[in-house]
């Protein structure tokens, strides 16, 4: 009796070994298969490039970078929130702008929370504090909530991930611009009028999306290191916030923005 219960006890831990094993043969394996998927699926959604990217664009899920010289050379990333810069200015109050001067000729700002872009121009001191142009906006989840920042390189097109286009981008700081709402092609007659609809309420994934009008204004007007504020209020500027034209239900014209000068606009006829 004794020798049959020694050799149960024999089994018993035979076999509690045994599944132990398994469990740590499958927990390894499955380990070593999630590492493996991880990188492939990286990999799937990333093109290396060879050469230094020069500008980038977005879409609501990605941005997309193009070399200056080829634009089929091109690099897939994802998201990134912008660092608040140290030179904060977040009072909407203009008696806030009477020690802000600078060599451009406008001073921008982007008040995230109202989506309302407003430029001042100089007064007769040198200081910012002249209320100059208000324009309605688009901000989105990577946008600055403050900080201030200078523009630099400007497109005429600029072409962004998901097979859309913007018209008239300034950059503003990183993967930020000021541009258009987004077209499928790189022509006039093609907008994305549901997103234009948008305009006033946060839609983008982080640039600052305008009406052809507003982002062709600041890209002829607003030289390269133009100061760039951002800021978040419910007050939205000392010119208020200007309204945008709701257009998806006019299927004659909708494709087109109307505030776009261009000359085969139908909005203009």
């Amino acid at each position: 009796m004794n020798n049959f219960l020694a050799n149960k006890n024999n089994l018993d831990i035979i076999l509690i070994v045994s599944l132990i094993s398994v469990f740590l043969i499958v927990f390894i394996l499955f380990a070593i298969y999630s590492v493996f998927k991880t990188e492939s699926k990286t990999s799937e959604v990333s093109v290396t490039i060879q050469n230094q990217v020069s500008n980038l664009s977005y879409d609501e899920n990605t941005y997309i970078s193009h070399n200056a010289d080829d634009e089929n050379d091109v690099e897939v990333v994802y998201i990134e929130t912008i660092p608040e810069n140290e030179t904060i200015y977040n009072d909407e109050s203009i008696e806030d702008l009477k020690n802000v001067t600078g060599t451009s000729p406008y001073y921008i700002r982007v008040n995230y929370k109202a989506n309302v872009v407003t430029v001042y121009k100089k007064d007769n001191d040198g200081f910012y504090t002249v209320p100059f142009k208000a324009m309605i906006c688009s901000c989105g989840t990577a946008t600055p909530k403050s900080g201030t920042y200078e523009t630099s390189s400007k497109y005429r097109w600029l072409s962004l991930v998901g097979n859309v286009n913007g018209q008239y981008s300034t950059r503003i700081v990183n993967r930020i611009l000021f541009h258009s709402v987004p077209y499928l092609k790189k022509t006039n007659d093609s907008l994305e009028y549901w997103e234009y609809d948008k305009l006033g309420t946060s839609a983008s994934a982080g640039c600052i999306r305008l009406t052809v009008e507003d982002a062709k204004w600041i890209y002829d007007n607003c030289d390269s290191g133009t100061k760039v504020e951002f800021y978040s209020s419910d007050n939205p500027g000392p010119l208020g916030k200007p309204e945008a034209k709701k257009i998806s239900s006019n299927e004659e014209c909708r494709n087109w923005d109307p505030t776009d000068p261009h000359k085969e606009n139908p909005w203009n006829k």
